[in-house]
Formats: structure tokens, C-alpha cells, sequence
């Protein structure tokens, strides 16, 4: 950094026609600064590089949130959108955005008679759906000696009653959300408002609480959709749902013998086809679609993966979902990604392991205690391409 003397005494000299390069040379500057010292009519100045604020990519979510929710704290925002950075910066942030919003309006006044759960479904606009469990009384053969129940989480559209139905391995939040994705998209749409058939946060049934140390939860999900511009509720009555039950439970009677868990999902897939081209008028299925979310503009939701991280025992096995799944010993006493869908469980090295970047995919188990040491894949990705790897 150059001193405005120096500036001052390049300017005299380049005035009494002292060539530049002999400037340069008396003063060992290089031949370019003396020519843009020579320009610039004011000395020079030190100023710091201008810095995007840690704060910038996080503002529209933070603006989304106070405008839905005026009252929520830093700490609350903090939380669901899972801020980088100092609480302090955070508060100052939210401060600065919440004297940005206009004043709310006075909340209008309602009478008794509105409050009440039924007059709720008239002020929805089309395009929202219910959504929850329903438990078949029949048993699955899960595979190693193994037979028990295993649940159904049923969609239903709210004005056209279109149905989707998709058999669970058990009622863990994360298979609950597994199964709620492929249902989006199996429409390609998000309903704007989804009502789940559960009491109240505080007193949710534990399908609705993810394992812990997993990302995927109720609450996580609840956060998101938030982000998301969508609207959950809970608590209110659920009759497109239960009407769906009552035909399940008509289709489906108590007393089938024990059949595969991939059989069932193939007779309800089946049946759920049948209701929806026979009971469901497809030009109002059409109007209530154009009237959701699409999955584009709900991707803070289904963004969302059943994974977390975990470390292999002593014998080399992990313990996912119930099971235990064989890991190499490329993967001994390293905390490994594991990734959970409907029939896959997928587990990753978090860095470069003996011989690469390791993916090691598994056929999900139904059944509960098993080890299983067979896996469909694995894969070890080097700077030379991926190649597959024998044995776990």
C-alpha cells in the first residue's frame, strides 16, 4: 500500500517530465502503479473488500416466518432454519427484518359459531388433503421366520377424493415420510394444506417422532413445511380419511391368510387404481391438481431424507431400522452415512476409506433382530471412475 507522499512526490516528478519507467526505476515501483498513480486524481486509500453477509441467503426464509408468525424469536428461527452462524448475529438479523414488515392488521372478530372444527373445511380452497394410518387386520410375512402387522398411511384429496396408499414396515416417522413421498409424487403435486389425523403436537402417537440421532422428525418435517409455505394442521376431523378406511376395511377383511408384504402392496396398488378411475371424477381431479403446490415449489419439503450417521460394532455389523447390516472393514470404527427408503438401505463413507469414496446398498428388511450380510451393491469411487467391489 502506497503512502499519499509517495502518491505526492510520483505526481511532482511525472509534472517536471520525468519519464514514468525512470519514476519507476528511482522509486522501485512498478511501471503500471506509477502510471495509475499518475491518474488518479485523490491519494490512495485503503478500503476492505466488500463481504455478501453470512445473513443474505437465510433473509427470505426469515422474512417467510415472521410474516406467517410475528411472534417467533430469534431462537425459534434459529432452530428451523438451522442457522450457521452466532446467536447474537442472528438477533440483530431478525431485529433489523421485523421493523421491515408493515404493522399487522387488528384481528378481525369472530363469532362462536366460526370457530368451531366443521365450518373449518369451508374456507378452504381446493388443492388440500387429510392424510394418516390405517392398520389392516391381517399379518405379513416379513421374511426369517417372522409374521406381524404393519400399517398403511392412506392421502386423500380433499374435494375430489382421489386416494393413494402405500403399505409401511412400521410406523417410524421416517418410513411414515418415506411413504408420503412417493405419494407427492405420485400425483406431482403438493396439497397446499395437509391435515394430519393427530390430537395435538404435544400429545402426537410416537409414529409421528423420528429416531433419534436421524435428521428426519415431526418436528423437522413441521419446520420445513413452514419454509415451504405449507400449511399443516392437526386436531380437526378428518371424514374424507375415514370414509377411505371404511372402504379399506371392506376390501381388505380380517381373517386373509399371512401374505408378503410386496403382494399386499401390489393388491392395494391395485384396488387404489380402481377406486381412483371409478370414483373419482377425473375433470375435478384435474381442477383441485392445478390447484397445489408443485414439487418444485415445495422442495424445502421434500428435500427431506430419512438419514443419520452411525458407527459399526465390534463384529462389523450397523444397527439400522431394527436390523443389522455387515459393513467392511473399509468402514471399522468410522461414522458412516445411512440412508433409509421403503426397500433400501443405503450406507456411505463419510471420506476417502481404504481404496475410495464406498457405497454399500442393502434390500431392506421387514423383519426385526436380523443380520444381514448380503448386500445387492457396493461401489468404491475413485479419481479414476467407480468400480464395483465384491463381498461387504
Amino acid at each position: 500500500m502506497l503512502s499519499p507522499e509517495q502518491w505526492q512526490e510520483v505526481r511532482r516528478l511525472h509534472a517536471e517530465g520525468m519519464p514514468i519507467k525512470q519514476i519507476a526505476r528511482s522509486r522501485h515501483i512498478a511501471p503500471n502503479t506509477v502510471r495509475r498513480l499518475v491518474r488518479s486524481p485523490q491519494p490512495p486509500r485503503y478500503r476492505r473488500p466488500e463481504r455478501a453477509s453470512v445473513a443474505a441467503p437465510f433473509e427470505p426464509r426469515i422474512l417467510r416466518l415472521l410474516e406467517s408468525n410475528p411472534a417467533l424469536t430469534a431462537a425459534d428461527i434459529a432452530w428451523r432454519i438451522n442457522w450457521p452462524a452466532s446467536a447474537s448475529l442472528l438477533r440483530a438479523h431478525v431485529a433489523r427484518l421485523r421493523k421491515s414488515l408493515p404493522p399487522p392488521e387488528p384481528a378481525p372478530r369472530l363469532q362462536a359459531q366460526q370457530l368451531s372444527a366443521g365450518l373449518a373445511y369451508a374456507d378452504l380452497r381446493p388443492g388440500w388433503a387429510e392424510i394418516g394410518l390405517w392398520r389392516p387386520a391381517q399379518e405379513f410375512d416379513v421374511g426369517h421366520g417372522q409374521v406381524r402387522t404393519c400399517p398403511v398411511l392412506v392421502m386423500v384429496a380433499g374435494d375430489s377424493g382421489r386416494l393413494a396408499a402405500r403399505l409401511l414396515p412400521s410406523d417410524a416417522f421416517r418410513n411414515v415420510w418415506t411413504a408420503h413421498y412417493r405419494m407427492l409424487q405420485e400425483w406431482d403435486a403438493v396439497p397446499h394444506t395437509l391435515r394430519w389425523e393427530t390430537v395435538a403436537p404435544r400429545s402426537m402417537p410416537s409414529w409421528l417422532y423420528g429416531a433419534q440421532a436421524w435428521d428426519l422428525s415431526w418436528n423437522a418435517y413441521v419446520a420445513r413445511a413452514e419454509l415451504a409455505q405449507l400449511t399443516i394442521q392437526t386436531g380437526l376431523p378428518t371424514p374424507a380419511l375415514d370414509a377411505a378406511r371404511r372402504r379399506l376395511r371392506a376390501a381388505f377383511p380380517a381373517g386373509a391368510p399371512a401374505i408378503s408384504p410386496r403382494a399386499f402392496a401390489a393388491d392395494l396398488k391395485a384396488w387404489v387404481d380402481e377406486v381412483n378411475a371409478t370414483a373419482t371424477s377425473p375433470a375435478r381431479w384435474a381442477s383441485e391438481h392445478a390447484a397445489m403446490r408443485t414439487l418444485a415449489d415445495a422442495s424445502e419439503v421434500l428435500g427431506l431424507r430419512a438419514r443419520g450417521r452411525a458407527v459399526p460394532d465390534d463384529d462389523g455389523y450397523l444397527a439400522v431400522a431394527g436390523n443389522h447390516y455387515l459393513v467392511g472393514a473399509w468402514g471399522a470404527r468410522r461414522r458412516l452415512t445411512v440412508e433409509i427408503t421403503e426397500t433400501e438401505v443405503v450406507i456411505r463413507s463419510s471420506g476417502y476409506h481404504a481404496g475410495g469414496f464406498h457405497t454399500l446398498t442393502y434390500t431392506r428388511s421387514w423383519a426385526r433382530g436380523v443380520r444381514l450380510t448380503d448386500p445387492q451393491r457396493h461401489t468404491a469411487s475413485t479419481s479414476g471412475g467407480s468400480r464395483m467391489v465384491p463381498g461387504p
